[in-house]
């Protein structure tokens, strides 16, 4: 329960709640610990509620009827989710799904909790559209990276995005897990790792990728 009060501060809307909501919220928060490829929440499941992440990664996608699937944004230790609450704001109308992109720990605040909350306290509603802009506007960057970048631009952003998250230019990346960032298929990532391997930009590896010239990656962005 510590723990769970000690995350709860650190959410900027906590400290304006009244003193019987912080306890009833820290009551009925949890902690939830997931392995890699755990689906925190899908459309079949019940309304979650909000989500921060702890530790580890987490990615949520959409999907279509025929298994296609679109990564619209990932979160890492610090960030807030709300779309796995859409009972909670009723203009939602589309299903997202929350995976595991690596083995994590999630604080889930209840959609049941918030729900009745936010229609009374002030900072915490601002708080939820707030963050609910803030992923349409993350799920609207995702769009134009697949609608308007050529493949190996999105390859690209995706390996000096885990760069700029780690600092480290040997990534501990997948080519399945880097498709599935960055909405394609595993064998046309490979074709185009092979073609940017040839020019000298990275090293592919098993189970990782060397950036071998990041200035080489940044230019093909411009």
């Amino acid at each position: 329960m510590e723990n769970i009060t000690r995350q709860l501060e650190q959410l900027p809307f906590f400290s304006h709640l009244s003193p019987s909501e912080q306890e009833e919220i820290t009551q009925k928060s949890m902690i939830r610990t997931c392995k890699e490829g755990d689906i925190l929440h899908d459309h079949h499941a019940e309304c979650l509620g909000m989500v921060t992440v702890l530790s580890g990664k987490t990615r949520v996608t959409m999907q279509s009827d025929d298994g296609r699937e679109i990564t619209i944004y990932s979160m890492e230790p610090g960030d807030t989710d709300i779309l796995s609450a859409a009972c909670v704001i009723n203009q939602i109308t589309f299903d997202s799904m929350m995976v595991a992109d690596e083995d994590c720990e999630v604080l889930v605040i209840p959609a049941i909790v918030i729900s009745k909350m936010e229609k009374e306290n002030i900072y915490l509603h601002s708080y939820i559209y707030e963050l609910t802009a803030q992923r349409f506007s993350d799920a609207m960057w995702a769009m134009q990276q697949i609608l308007f970048l050529r493949m190996d631009q999105r390859i690209a952003t995706g390996l000096l995005d885990e760069f700029a998250r780690t600092g480290d230019s040997h990534i501990s990346l997948t080519q399945d897990k880097l498709a599935r960032q960055i909405s394609s298929s595993r064998e046309v990532v490979t074709r185009m790792l092979k073609k940017m391997e040839k020019e000298g930009l990275l090293k592919v590896g098993r189970g990782c990728i060397e950036l071998l010239d990041v200035d080489g990656l940044e230019n093909l962005l411009e």
